[in-house]
């Protein structure tokens, strides 16, 4: 798919995905809340495509930076790539039906990014494989599967956890939100010892979106 030292139009890609990924997301989140009656993100300026509103200094620019530049050098990392932006602050409790808005507010940014990568992903099918602009498609598809893999997970404090911690009782639910903290040690364990496992289930997703086979984009 790539030759030559630099993967320079899959750096593009996958920066363009991580940015309309993460932004998306956190503003899908945003967006459902103040539809179900929560209007703390509109209050916290939230609901905006400013990038400056969403930005988190490490989640946002570190580890997106660090996943990019493995991709520009081609680095032997697999294909993992991951980021997220300031987290939209909700309150549940203020919403219509706070137990299901809460599950439709959690699931509202994964279900982003999940569309971006059907969108991309069919549109790349009618641009040659060998182009330039099929390897950004590409790149733009893939990086938002991540984004809904890895936001699906139940790792506190990701979306998966939030849809989970409203089937337990308050007591679990509490101990799983203090979990959050742990967040960045979390997602180094994910990659260290789990990368092969979440690039199978990503790849299950955006191979049959891109109508690509497997030998084709892991070689």
């Amino acid at each position: 798919m790539v030759t030559g030292r630099f993967n320079v139009y899959g750096f593009i890609g996958a920066g363009i995905g991580l940015l309309v990924g993460m932004i998306g997301h956190e503003l899908s989140h945003a967006w459902i809340a103040v539809r179900r009656g929560d209007q703390t993100a509109r209050f916290m300026g939230r609901l905006t495509l400013n990038p400056k509103v969403h930005v988190d200094p490490f989640g946002t620019l570190v580890m997106p930076a660090i996943f990019l530049v493995s991709i520009l050098f081609n680095a032997n990392v697999g294909f993992f790539v991951f980021g997220y932006a300031k987290p939209v602050t909700t309150h549940p409790e203020r919403m219509r039906q706070p137990r299901r808005d809460a599950i439709l507010v959690a699931l509202a940014g994964p279900a982003f990014n999940l569309f971006i990568a059907a969108v991309v992903g069919f549109a790349s099918r009618s641009i040659p494989a060998t182009s330039n602009l099929w390897i950004v498609l590409f790149w733009i598809a893939v990086s938002n599967t991540f984004l809904f893999v890895i936001n699906i997970l139940p790792i506190p404090p990701l979306d998966g956890s939030k849809i989970l911690a409203r089937f337990l009782s308050p007591s679990a639910a509490a101990r799983m939100d203090d979990w959050g903290q742990y967040l960045i040690l979390f997602l180094i364990v994910l990659f260290l010892v789990f990368r092969g496992v979440v690039g199978a289930i990503a790849a299950a997703i955006y191979e049959p979106i891109l109508g690509l086979p497997r030998l084709l984009i892991s070689g």
